[in-house]
């Protein structure tokens, strides 16, 4: 063969990859934007009914990027009719494994943003969601809001409940942070910065906290996708109108065309020994008094402080869940929401401001 014949050869192979790896969806990804890079989805072998994963995109979180409005991220994170499932607050066992379940069904990877105080009461539904292959990610220790509060309980808010959430996971978590009602600060921005932590906003509120009917919660959800195209959508895994309707939600978005993209680190967040050492007295505590309590008193529960109330089951002192997982029914009852106040005090602003001992 001559040298001429050879270059047209290796060029029309060359062509030819080229073409095949432009039309695989799963290759294409989005522009890399924020340390962002298309990565091959799972598949569901024999499953090609189910909506599943489309892409997993890995994330370098060097530097504390931010994704998700207001500003382009989110945009260049997902391509059209593409959305990141995320849900915030957990794990809360009587509403988490439904979820669970019906992301399962249809093969779907999502991201948990979880409290660490609620990650110590139930590390077995913690480890379940995440042997299942979602992402574990960060939302503080107790859902204060960081906007409201001082820079150094701030800063024990976002370490503890990573220590805590790593503890409870027994390994370490992706480095992606959600602040508690989006209460964003520009101090703690800039410590999550230091920290190599992402921080991951929404661009369609599920408003699942505002009402207990499934019906609802997916209407808002696929109205505002109907405007702007795509997204990263926010739930809530302690919330019944989620839980009802999580499964009737994805098969509308797979009759509709939308694609799920999951999101995944490109390395674990690091801890701080001295974080560490707190979270592992707590966990200790709340061993010691849950062996103290009859099963039949173990409930996760949590207060009703008004309208600004937080939007997370406080688990009691002894930091109990159900002893089984318990399933949901068709008629979802509302949560329990005893006047009960967390034992943290807001107002220490002393070496330790959030009162850990």
């Amino acid at each position: 063969m001559t040298l001429a014949a050879r270059l047209l050869l290796v060029c029309g192979i060359m062509a030819a990859a080229l073409l095949a790896g432009a039309s695989d969806p799963l290759r294409a990804g989005p522009a890399e934007s924020s340390g962002s890079q298309a990565a091959t989805a799972a598949s569901c072998p024999g499953r090609p009914d189910t909506l599943g994963t489309s892409r997993v995109v890995e994330i370098d979180t060097a530097g504390g990027p931010r994704f998700g409005v207001p500003g382009p991220e989110p945009f260049a994170l997902l391509n059209d009719r593409e959305v990141v499932l995320t849900f915030d607050d957990g794990p809360m066992r009587r509403y988490t494994r439904p979820i669970l379940d019906a992301l399962d069904e249809e093969c779907v990877k999502a991201t948990f943003f979880v409290v660490g105080r609620m990650a110590l009461s139930d590390p077995d539904t913690l480890r379940d969601t995440e042997a299942r292959g979602h992402t574990i990610a960060l939302h503080t220790w107790s859902h204060k809001r960081l906007d409201r509060i001082g820079a150094a309980a701030s800063k024990q808010e976002i370490e503890l409940g990573l220590s805590a959430t790593s503890l409870a996971l027994g390994r370490p978590v992706a480095p992606f942070f959600r602040f508690p009602y989006l209460g964003e600060s520009s101090a703690m921005r800039a410590y999550l910065k230091t920290r190599n932590m992402a921080t991951v906003a929404i661009d369609i509120d599920s408003r699942d906290f505002l009402t207990r009917n499934p019906s609802v919660m997916r209407a808002n959800v696929m109205k505002q996708l109907a405007q702007k195209g795509r997204g990263i959508i926010l739930f809530h895994d302690i919330q019944p109108a989620t839980a009802g309707g999580l499964r009737a939600l994805l098969l509308e978005l797979k009759q509709k065309g939308y694609k799920v993209v999951h999101i995944v680190p490109k390395g674990p967040a690091a801890t701080l020994p001295e974080f560490d050492a707190m979270a592992e007295r707590e966990a200790q505590r709340r061993k010691l008094a849950l062996s103290t309590q009859p099963l039949a008193d173990r409930s996760a529960v949590w207060p009703n402080t008004g309208a600004d109330s937080e939007r997370l089951p406080w688990a009691p002192e002894n930091g109990a869940v159900p002893a089984s997982p318990v399933s949901v029914p068709a008629a979802l009852p509302p949560p329990v929401r005893p006047n009960l106040k967390p034992s943290i005090d807001d107002d220490s602003w002393a070496t330790n401001p959030l009162g850990i001992r």
